[in-house]
């Protein structure tokens, strides 16, 4: 019984996401997919991927667009942007996306200064690193 209780709450554990406000702020900058996880385990890696994500974040709310890197740590970018919301609670950092009365939502599953985990409506998990 002792040890089904801790199994237990290690996969608790685990299930949550840990993300807390004061990470936020790791969000901003340029982020480049490595891979996407479905939900039944199917692993995409994206090593020829040269977009980047820019994410510019005050407080709780923000922008993202999609940059093409140029030489000299230079960006090329359209006026295209996605403005979006940051809410977070009970463990849970969740980004609301809203574009021309479409909505979308992702869960911020892991974010520290190096690496950051998107969760989408369906379940696949999106793998980011800083560049």
């Amino acid at each position: 019984m002792r040890i089904l209780t801790l199994f237990i709450g290690m996969l608790l554990m685990s299930c949550s996401s840990g993300v807390k406000q004061q990470d936020l702020p790791n969000l901003e900058g340029y982020w480049r997919i490595s891979k996407a996880v479905s939900p039944s385990g199917e692993v995409r890696t994206f090593t020829a991927t040269v977009d980047v994500d820019f994410f510019q974040l005050d407080e709780k709310k923000g922008l993202r667009k999609k940059l093409k890197p140029l030489l000299g740590n230079q960006y090329s970018s359209s006026n295209d942007y996605v403005p979006f919301t940051i809410n977070c609670a009970n463990k849970n950092c969740i980004i609301s996306y809203s574009k021309k009365g479409v909505r979308w939502e992702e869960e911020i599953m892991r974010l520290d200064a190096e690496e950051l985990r998107l969760k989408d409506a369906r379940g696949v998990v999106f793998h980011y690193i800083k560049t």
